[in-house]
Parts: C-alpha cells; sequence; structure tokens
C-alpha cells in the first residue's frame, strides 16, 4: 500500500509538469500578495482577527475521576494523513494518562474503512470509541451496532449528524462561539488571513472536501467572511473527495484549476494534509508559489515545519490545537462515564505564518498549558 501511494503520487506530480509545460501562466494578470507596508486599516484588522484567533482558558474545568480497567478505542480517520494520525496518537497519550487500555484502528479514509473500523472496536470490547474527523453519517450503520453493543461514543472531529443520533456526546468547544463550529471558524479565519493578504482585493480558489460534513462547515465558513469583508471572490470552488485524498489525483486536479484561473492569488485548504501530502510542491513546481497566499488548515507539525522552513506552496495555517482537542476528547470521555456533564474544551484557533504565533518545535499546540488544566481536573 505505502509503495502503491509512492507510485500515483509520483504520477501525479509528472503529470502536473506535463501540464506546466503545454499551458503558460499569466502571472501579470493576479494580484499579488501584499506587502504589509502597504496594507489598508481593513486589511490589517483582519489580519489582526486571524492572528489573535479564538479560544479559550479552561479556567472553569470542574473534576472529573477517570475509571478503571476502561478499553479505550480510538478511530483514525486515516493514518496516511497527518491531520488524522496526529490527534489520533494525542488521544491514545491521553488516554493512557487517564489510566485506560488503547487501541488504535485506522478507518483508511473511506466509508466502508470507518465500518470496518468501528466494528473492530466492537469486536474487541470497546467501551469507549473516538471517532478521529468523521461525523456520524459517514459510517451511521456501523455507529448504531457500537451503540447498541453499549459502546460509549464521544466525538472526536466530527459531528453526530445521525437522525436520532447515536453518540453519547459531541466534543463541546466554546459556549457562545463567534461561529458555531471549530470548523466554520477556521473557514472564517482563513478568509480573515487572506482577505487581509491579498489587501482586500481577493481572489480565491477554496477546495472543499466533500466525503465529511465537516469540509462543507470550513468551506461555508470562508465564503460567508468573506461575504462579510464585502470584497474579493471566490473564483473557484474544487471538490474532493477521500478516495481523490487517498490516491493522491487531487493535486493535479486542484493544480489545473489553479492554471486555468490566473487571477487567482489564495488557495484555501481545508487540511494542512493536502498541501504536505504534495500539493505544496506541485504548486511550486507549476510556477505558481509565488503568486498565491496558501493557507492550510489544523496546524499540523509537517506542515509548520515547512512554513518555517520557508518552503514554497505553503505561506500560513490555521492552527487549532489538535493536541489540545484530542485530550478534550478523553476529559470527555472521562465524564461521561463518570456521569457529569461534558464539559466545553475551548481550544485555540490562530493563524500561523513565519512571523506570527509560530511554535519552536512541534504542531501548532495552543496559546495556553492547556495539559496541566486537564492533568489537575482528573486529580493526576
Amino acid at each position: 500500500m505505502r509503495t502503491a501511494r509512492k507510485i500515483t503520487m509520483a504520477a501525479a506530480m509528472v503529470a502536473i509538469a506535463l501540464t506546466v509545460s503545454a499551458c503558460t501562466t499569466d502571472g501579470g494578470n493576479a494580484a499579488k500578495p501584499s506587502d504589509s507596508s502597504s496594507l489598508s486599516a481593513a486589511a490589517q484588522k483582519a489580519l489582526d482577527t486571524a492572528y489573535t484567533g479564538v479560544g479559550s482558558t479552561l479556567e472553569d474545568l470542574t473534576p472529573a475521576t477517570p475509571k478503571s480497567d476502561i478499553n479505550f478505542y480510538v478511530m483514525s480517520c486515516g493514518q496516511s494523513l497527518s491531520t488524522c494520525a496526529a490527534p489520533t496518537a494525542a488521544m491514545v497519550d491521553a488516554a493512557k494518562t487517564a489510566g485506560w487500555k488503547t487501541t488504535v484502528v485506522d478507518g483508511k479514509l473511506s466509508p466502508e474503512g470507518f465500518a470496518t473500523a468501528i466494528r473492530q472496536a466492537v469486536a474487541g470490547g470497546a467501551d469507549v470509541l473516538v471517532p478521529v474527523g468523521i461525523s456520524c453519517s459517514a459510517a451511521a450503520a456501523a455507529f448504531k451496532e457500537a451503540k447498541n453493543a453499549g459502546v460509549v461514543i464521544v466525538g472526536g472531529g466530527g459531528v453526530d449528524d445521525c437522525d436520532p443520533k447515536e453518540w453519547n456526546t459531541d466534543r463541546l468547544w466554546l459556549e457562545n462561539p463567534p461561529v458555531p463550529t471549530p470548523f466554520g471558524t477556521m473557514g472564517k479565519l482563513q478568509a480573515d488571513y487572506t482577505w487581509g493578504k491579498t489587501n482586500g482585493d481577493l481572489k480565491a480558489v477554496v477546495v472543499n472536501m466533500t466525503s465529511n460534513p465537516w469540509g462543507s462547515l470550513v468551506t461555508s465558513g470562508y465564503t460567508d467572511e468573506v461575504k462579510a469583508l464585502g470584497s474579493g471572490e471566490v473564483v473557484a470552488t474544487v471538490d474532493i473527495s477521500d478516495p481523490e485524498s487517498a490516491d493522491g489525483s487531487y493535486i493535479q486536479k486542484i493544480v489545473s484549476v489553479l492554471l486555468a484561473h490566473p487571477d487567482a492569488n489564495a488557495l484555501v485548504m481545508p487540511t494542512d494534509a493536502y498541501l504536505v501530502n504534495g500539493l505544496a510542491a506541485g504548486v511550486a513546481q507549476a510556477g505558481l508559489a509565488d503568486k498565491l497566499t496558501v493557507v492550510g488548515g489544523f496546524g499540523s507539525e509537517a506542515a509548520i515545519d515547512m512554513i518555517r522552513d520557508g518552503q514554497p506552496g505553503i505561506t500560513a495555517t490555521i492552527g487549532q490545537a489538535q493536541i489540545w482537542e484530542a485530550w478534550g476528547s478523553v476529559d470527555t470521555a472521562i465524564r461521561v462515564l463518570d456521569g457529569k456533564d461534558p464539559q466545553y474544551i475551548g481550544q485555540s484557533l490562530q493563524a500561523v505564518d513565519a512571523d506570527h504565533n509560530m511554535p519552536k518545535s512541534g504542531p501548532y499546540d495552543g496559546s495556553i498549558d492547556w495539559k496541566s488544566k486537564f492533568l489537575t481536573a482528573w486529580g493526576k
């Protein structure tokens, strides 16, 4: 599987090179990202909003005692994507800290894989299951089976959009957020960032992740904020499915759209993983990096490293403190098992670029010492 993926990615890159050699791109038609010294007051305000971000201090977190002898399963949306694998690993760490036995099952970026992984958890005697990065509708029948088997299901980045609901609880974020979900807020901050960087003369290509409902939340958060800002436009929306993510074909698809819109000056991604897994290189190889503000999402370690190192094809990411929110899912599970109401876990979201909010190492990890808050609440 790993070898096949490398071959597919290489083939996609060759296809991009052939496409570029057959096309000419009039870079002069695109509005270049603006120098900060030339920004309008409105553009600077939008950038400052993105850099400040949104989050909580967890000051109101109340005690909850982890139960013993818990068999904890975490289902990754797909271990081949860093933005699935990293929070999965963080949940394992948090659950072990709580004193629980842990097992990872891989959803492999497909509805069939999600269902298989959930059923593996049930067969393995899971007491708790946290699905990372997918919503209930992505595997509704399997979630219903898990619920009927008595498994406690806690959200791990998606939402329970089944009817009737099958999970014990979503993971709660903020009581009164500026946008209803972290995903919508990510899209809003991406819009603030790209609108500010282009001085309000925004012409964006937006990639929409279709296989999970949260992808459309990022996209709608972005488009709604662009409208609210009062200028600029989305020149193209590119729908990408999980199978296209898995086989690497999304790279040529997105680069082709960028080449077809020479006026585009921003590329907006719902997850860093697309950029890390070849798209940033594809954008650079196509000769598009210098004219595009490229922003990802989640603040993965690999994306942060690329931004820090000045690699072309990625400008910024909206960090979502994935490790913080992963521990928040375990905190939520502890409270459900302890008969308590889940609490708002409040992970922060902020724009991260080479000059702002850049961690010294590792992924974006939030704006406070959140881990000590959880450990204190758990009596650790």
